[in-house]
């Protein structure tokens, strides 16, 4: 949507909001909307110098609207007046204009991009967002004073900054694996990072029970108003919260609130995922589906109609069966190669439907009812997903408690005999991929050994204190005694 296009929403909101005023100020509001809708009407047509004429005299009736400015400004730059453009930029910062990622994607100001004024707003702005990026910072170092465990770094591009207790080999790869997804969803949905700099923490164990209240169901959040994410693993609990953080700027930038159907289902969806360097990504089954399934069977699966409009209360008073059945639908739309369509979609229509039942029938060319039907047959068709390992199933042949690393699977014992006991790895070794696919919860592991046979010959790396190594074992049937254990 555009800035000028949002600038007429905020009018007509204004208008309902302001109903109960005086006959002359809602005349005054609907006049208001009139002139913009004839000034937007002349951008359509490219007849800028009529466009300009009318943002004059609407800025005359009622100045200093930092969005008519910057129309203004837009105006100017398309009939080549380079230095009023810039003047009129400069007066609509002044008075209040922020939408700078959308001032630097905007075509309309093309003319400019070159101009000493423009070069200084963006200047300005850098390093206005590097001293927000600072104060996250500091302000995590002020929180945790005195402990040494923490590096930071500030990436400008993604205007990202990171706290995390990891070694540097771990750090580095969690920051390409988040610049890799933000990428991706920059170019999916959102059209760009959010507007300011937010803070991703990996906190040491211990601190993140602190901050999470002790609270061991949680695997991560995203705060919005303290712009801070903080995960207890650098796998799924951290890409569920990094699609938050990226969300979240998007709906700012809109002007938008998604219901917590669509915010949610959308992170699960890239809890588990294999995204390529070409940018192909493909959605990976996990836990959720088993649940669905399992719901699916009892008859416990929420109607779509229902769920659409659902409030966020009740939403969560039912996670536990609608994070999983939201995650399904979601994975169902990439599946029928509707994910990006829809979601598109849905941000154009908001104002006439915030539930996203309009996009989906317009996107998928049928009913509601029909697109849930659909569903439900597919979510019967696809097979459970292994996630536990059973007497005789392949096993590694470890114990591990699933929050000693923030990093990986921390071993805390080998079972005597099993195919780790006959390997390099050690009691306080930390496993962070087997066969090469990322292994950084007790989750992402069982699953990975979960897919495998006794006898199958895998290569885990691990780390040992800071030291990184692999050692190839081959996998051996689970015995009685440690059922259940990876």
């Amino acid at each position: 949507m555009t800035m000028r296009i949002r600038a007429l929403h905020l009018w007509v909101l204004l208008g309902v909001l302001l109903a109960t005023c005086s006959a002359a100020t809602a005349q005054s509001n609907e006049s208001a909307a009139a002139l913009e809708q004839r000034i937007y009407q002349s951008f359509d047509q490219q007849r800028h110098h009529a466009a300009l004429q009318q943002i004059n005299e609407f800025l005359e009736r009622w100045p200093n609207r930092p969005n008519m400015l910057y129309n203004k400004a837009c105006a100017h730059a398309l009939i080549g007046e380079r230095d009023n453009s810039a003047q009129a930029l400069r007066d609509a910062i002044e008075a209040g204009f922020d939408s700078f990622d959308h001032m630097r994607r905007d075509p309309d100001l093309e003319s400019i991009r070159d101009h000493p004024t423009y070069l200084a707003v963006l200047e300005a702005l850098r390093s206005t967002q590097r001293n927000d990026a600072q104060r996250l910072i500091s302000r995590w170092r002020n929180r945790f004073k005195g402990e040494d465990d923490y590096s930071f770094e500030v990436d400008d591009v993604h205007r990202i900054c990171y706290a995390t207790a990891l070694d540097s080999v771990a750090h580095a790869e969690m920051r390409d694996m988040l610049q890799k997804q933000a990428d991706h969803l920059s170019a999916m949905f959102f059209d760009g990072m959010p507007d300011y700099y937010a803070m991703v923490a990996v906190p040491t164990p211990e601190h993140v029970d602190q901050l999470l209240k002790g609270d061991a169901s949680v695997g991560g959040l995203y705060d919005h108003g303290q712009r801070v994410l903080v995960t207890r693993n650098i796998g799924g609990s951290l890409r569920h919260e990094f699609f938050h953080l990226m969300h979240y700027g998007h709906m700012d930038r809109t002007g938008q609130e998604h219901p917590l159907w669509i915010q949610e289902g959308m992170a699960s969806l890239y809890e588990d995922y294999r995204l390529d360097d070409s940018g192909n990504i493909d959605y990976l089954p996990n836990e959720r589906h088993n649940v669905v399934r399992g719901l699916a069977r009892g008859g416990g699966l929420m109607r779509w109609e229902r769920l659409l409009e659902i409030d966020n209360e009740r939403f969560m008073r039912s996670a536990s069966k609608l994070y999983p059945q939201v995650r399904s639908m979601f994975e169902f739309f990439a599946d029928r190669g509707k994910l990006q369509d829809w979601y598109r979609s849905y941000v154009r229509s908001y104002r006439e439907d915030r539930s996203g039942r309009q996009a989906l029938e317009d996107i998928f060319g049928a009913s509601l009812e029909d697109i849930e039907r659909q569903w439900r047959r597919w979510v019967q068709d696809r097979p459970m997903v292994d996630l536990y390992i059973r007497e005789g199933d392949a096993a590694l042949g470890i114990i591990a408690e699933p929050r000693a690393s923030n990093d990986g699977v921390k071993i805390s014992e080998i079972v005597a005999g099993s195919a780790a006991q006959k390997s390099r790895l050690e009691v306080g070794d930390v496993i962070v991929s087997v066969d090469g696919t990322s292994t950084r919860s007790l989750k992402e592991l069982q699953g990975v050994i979960g897919q495998l046979s006794p006898g199958d010959s895998v290569v885990v790396r691990a780390r040992r204190s800071d030291a990184y190594f692999t050692t190839q074992l081959r996998l051996q049937a689970l015995q009685p005694t440690r059922r259940g254990r990876p």
